[in-house]
């Protein structure tokens, strides 16, 4: 098939304008013009240029063409499974209390560091294709289950396979996810380890395969201060930062983000208004993870209207990750923006593509204006609200033929 084709047949076209922040653009009976894998032109099928018209033509269907989703934070690579522990906090044993019994992030850690690049490979691998039948074009993926050097390195060389088959992917190295054991709670000195040792270490064995760095700055992790020097390790090595943030309690992720230029702050169910303040103006995004609030049971959702209000570009994430949030499915983040962050559709919607692929400096995804990759999405519905006002339907986007 040409590199040139128009994609005609549409009930319309949903995508944000990435030049006017939080606007979206509802195009009904709409033609999309793609040349060589990337948007060449959108708008009404009757206004198609006269240079597009004798074109190849692709069916839409009668389908909405919409941009296929960015997910800006997952825990992709882990040994393991943690129902068992679901179970037990079904019977009322606290999220905390299994940590403490060495459970938690702890089982994962030890499963993690029993797997073979090859055996996260192929569970990788399997995740990936659940992520992209659901309409997940672009991840953000975390090592951060080997609290080592070796297991997070293996962890890298994992991503690095997944890259090299094809897979479109951000990485970002988090070996500073929690206190590793062997350190007895010393987080000075394991913050120390992380910074000075492991962080240029992973990126000498693995040139080029992250771009960002991340550290849990929460109560009983990593303090503020030891995060801030962790983050300036990173930044030396070139990678940039995005900061576990507030999850817990307030601890002043969002203002130290905010601080540092990250990239992105993510959680923040604790979030100040400073912070909010801050992020708005350090051009930080917020990365809302309200799945994990869900499977947690936890009462206190991240003030998304606050910060919108506060001038924050808000984007959603699933978190996917073996105990605080196994999902793997977009739609019910968009669902959760919108029914229990108090989203509009349209800022839930740009918060699932746009705002997650500036969050991860990549400009051509997350829209379909001309120069963004033809990463499109076609929803078999009447209307896009449908995909939140069902809430149990478990729609699937068709795609674009190769």
């Amino acid at each position: 098939m040409s590199d040139r084709r128009v994609l005609v047949n549409l009930r319309g076209l949903l995508t944000p304008d990435p030049a006017r922040a939080w606007a979206v653009d509802r195009i009904p009976d709409a033609a999309l013009a793609l040349d060589g894998g990337r948007v060449a032109w959108l708008g009404r099928a009757a206004d198609l240029p006269t240079e597009w018209r004798s074109a190849p033509k692709v069916d839409g269907g009668g389908a909405w063409a919409t941009p296929g989703f960015v997910d800006p934070h997952t825990h992709l690579l882990f040994g393991g499974n943690r129902s068992g522990e679901f179970n037990r906090r079904l019977h009322g044993v606290s999220y905390q209390q299994i940590a403490a019994e060495g459970g938690g992030i702890r089982e994962t850690v030890r499963a993690t560091r029993g797997a073979t690049v090859a055996e996260l490979v192929a569970s990788g691998e399997a995740r990936l294709k659940a992520f992209h039948e659901r309409g997940v074009v672009h991840l953000e993926c975390k090592t951060g289950y080997g609290l080592e050097l070796e297991t997070e390195s293996r962890l890298a060389a994992a991503y690095a396979e997944l890259k090299a088959r094809g897979w479109s992917l951000d990485v970002t190295l988090l070996p500073a996810h929690d206190l590793a054991p062997e350190f007895n709670g010393d987080a000075e000195t394991n913050a120390r380890a992380v910074a000075e040792d492991w962080l240029p270490e992973l990126v000498r064995r693995h040139p080029g395969v992250a771009r960002f760095c991340d550290v849990f700055v929460e109560t009983g992790v990593y303090t503020a201060d030891q995060g801030r020097r962790i983050f300036e390790a990173g930044k030396r090595l070139g990678l940039v930062p995005r900061v576990h943030a507030d999850e817990l309690s307030w601890t002043g992720g969002a203002e130290l983000a905010a601080e540092l230029g990250a990239a992105s702050a993510d959680h923040l169910m604790f979030c100040s208004e400073a912070g909010m303040k801050a992020m708005a103006a350090a051009d930080v995004t917020p990365v809302l993870l309200p799945g994990t609030t869900l499977f947690l049971g936890m009462r206190d959702w991240a003030p998304a209207r606050k910060m919108i209000e506060a001038g924050c570009r808000v984007a959603l994430a699933t978190d996917f990750n073996p105990g605080s949030c196994p999902c793997l499915d977009p739609l019910t983040i968009l669902r959760l923006g919108c029914l229990q962050l108090r989203m509009t559709f349209e800022e839930a919607f740009t918060a699932m593509t746009l705002h997650p692929a500036r969050s991860l400096r990549r400009e051509d995804l997350g829209h379909l204006h001309p120069g963004a990759r033809a990463e499109v999405l076609l929803w078999d519905v009447d209307d896009m609200l449908e995909l939140v006002y069902w809430v149990g339907e478990p729609y699937r986007p068709r795609f674009l033929p190769a």
